[in-house]
């Protein structure tokens, strides 16, 4: 997501908190293998299909449902069954063990809306939920990636007007989540669900709403090799990015190294914004400024995802940072930048490029 003035926060109604639990996924070889080892890692913020932000400029909660509704047809429009088809193409070409999703999105709906006599958070028909349909055009391809982990951020539900009746209503929930994806031959286990304790307050519809984010990590092995994988969407609003950011650096002290960290960070060389500043300060190397080779910009197109051209891409906020003596990076590059990369129906995969590193780890 880009920074306030281009990309807003999710908008809440509600907040729910974070889990921490263990998972651990397919077995090793008995044999023990020596010397070091490749492994690629991708970030992908894959877009929740609309400029959420343009809620908070319902003045009322009236003005709320026009906005509400107009954003829901955008959603449709971005067509997310159409674009995993695209992200799920980069995957198998990239085959990276582990993929750090942002912007994870779950719709649904409930007709006729009870938004205004109780304001609920309640609607429970699925209308669209992106990492399934993800991982059906992975599995579509013969590919085999779990979910390792995932943290709940948003659960929002608003009234939506979708009809030119301004009086028939239904309610939109989105519930945003980041998620890990691994590769079936990965071993993964340790996992941490959590939300950050700060987080941005806005507001809107007369009142004032609280965006919740969050990030998530695992101990990955990958034919013997052992690290640390974290995954956040931090948030780009001040304070919180570098409150968020302080937040991060705490929690990955307590990790085992190496660490590698990727994510929609907004932040990055030259942003307003602190965390990528802070990140650094704390030790992690940007494997860009190290593998990378130009300016590697990874955002944003516009909300319709329908850019002629890649010229709206100038800032590199979709990172991956490491520390630890065991691991170097040996390449880097964006993905979902080209021309080539669009849809049939000319949409990007995503508001975002992604961004994908192979490092080279000692065992």
């Amino acid at each position: 997501m880009r920074l306030l003035s281009r990309r807003g926060p999710r908008l809440l109604t509600a907040l729910l908190a974070g889990s921490t639990l263990t998972l651990t996924g397919c077995g090793e070889d008995d044999k023990t293998p020596t010397g070091p080892v490749d492994v690629t890692v991708m970030t992908r913020n894959i877009y929740l299909g609309g400029n959420i932000f343009l809620l908070a400029q319902a003045k009322t909660r009236q003005e709320i449902p026009g906005i509400a509704g107009q954003l829901f047809a955008t959603v449709q429009a971005t067509n997310f069954q159409e674009r995993a088809g695209a992200l799920a193409a980069e995957i198998a070409e990239k085959n990276p063990a582990l993929v750090g999703l942002q912007e994870v999105s779950l719709y649904r709906t409930q007709y006729p809306s009870d938004f205004f006599s109780n304001g609920a958070v309640n609607a429970l028909v699925d209308a669209s939920d992106f990492v399934a349909i993800l991982q059906q055009q992975l599995r579509e391809r013969g590919l085999d990636y779990r979910i390792a982990a995932r943290v709940r951020n948003a659960d929002s539900e608003l009234p939506a007007a979708l009809s030119s009746n301004a009086n028939d209503l239904t309610d939109i929930r989105l519930t945003d989540y980041d998620v890990i994806l691994a590769r079936g031959d990965v071993r993964t286990s340790e996992v941490v669900e959590r939300n950050y304790v700060n987080n941005a307050q806005v507001a809107t519809g007369g009142g004032s709403v609280t965006f919740t984010r969050g990030f998530t990590k695992v101990d990955a092995t990958v034919d013997g090799a052992r690290f640390t994988f974290v995954n956040s969407h931090v948030e780009g609003i001040m304070p919180a990015n570098e409150q968020q950011s302080r937040e991060l650096v705490a929690a990955l002290g307590g990790y085992s190294q190496p660490v590698i960290v990727v994510g929609d960070l907004n932040s990055g060389p030259g942003s307003p914004t602190p965390g990528y500043g802070i990140l650094r300060d704390a030790g992690y190397t940007d494997a860009w400024t190290v593998a990378g080779s130009g300016p590697g910009f990874t955002c944003c197109f516009s909300d319709r995802v329908n850019d002629t051209s890649t010229a709206a891409l100038d800032e590199r906020i979709d990172l991956v940072l490491y520390k630890g003596d065991r691991l170097q990076p040996v390449s880097a590059e964006v993905v979902g930048d080209e021309l080539g990369d669009r849809t049939a129906s000319s949409l990007w995969p995503s508001d975002h490029a992604g961004t994908v590193v192979t490092f080279r780890i000692e065992r």
